[in-house]
């Protein structure tokens, strides 16, 4: 029996994770790095996310109504580290009275950690899906700024 207990400690223990891709966990926050082996022309700012295109099925509503976050940018020799933190989603809620008139509704942040941290661990959805998600917003994000700011003029 007790070694049984010990089996399935030690599996939970390995299968438990608190990093993966770009998304680690630190101090209790999930927190999105990434190092960049060149010096890039970003500053730390408030940055907005946006959903990407995806299809309803390959999306949650807290993915769905992502909205931002604080980008930090650390720079040293040739090396630029971003990190995206406080990273937050604010579900709105439509009360439509007639076709032209709404009321809007909006609550206060959810921050990722409420929905996808469990005793300083990733959840198991992050870990095998929404991680590739978010990602793929902050990278987005994160392109769009570094374009813009080559262009400017």
């Amino acid at each position: 029996m007790i070694k049984l207990i010990l089996i399935l400690f030690v599996s939970f223990i390995l299968k438990a994770q608190n990093k993966v891709g770009n998304f680690i966990v630190s101090n209790n926050k999930i927190i999105w790095q990434k190092t960049y082996k060149k010096s890039l022309d970003i500053n730390s700012q408030i940055i907005t996310l946006r959903e990407l295109d995806f299809s309803k099925k390959s999306s949650n509503f807290w993915i769905k109504s992502i909205r931002g976050a604080k980008l930090k940018v650390e720079k040293k020799s040739n090396q630029t580290r971003i990190s995206v933190i406080d990273i937050y989603s604010i579900p709105k809620f439509y009360f439509t009275l007639t076709w032209f008139f709404g009321i809007e509704q909006s609550v206060t942040p959810k921050y990722i950690e409420e929905k996808y941290l469990f005793k300083q661990n990733l959840s198991e959805k992050f870990v095998n899906k929404d991680a590739r998600i978010i990602d793929k917003i902050i990278q987005n994000e994160i392109n769009s700024i570094l374009s813009f700011n080559e262009n400017k003029w």
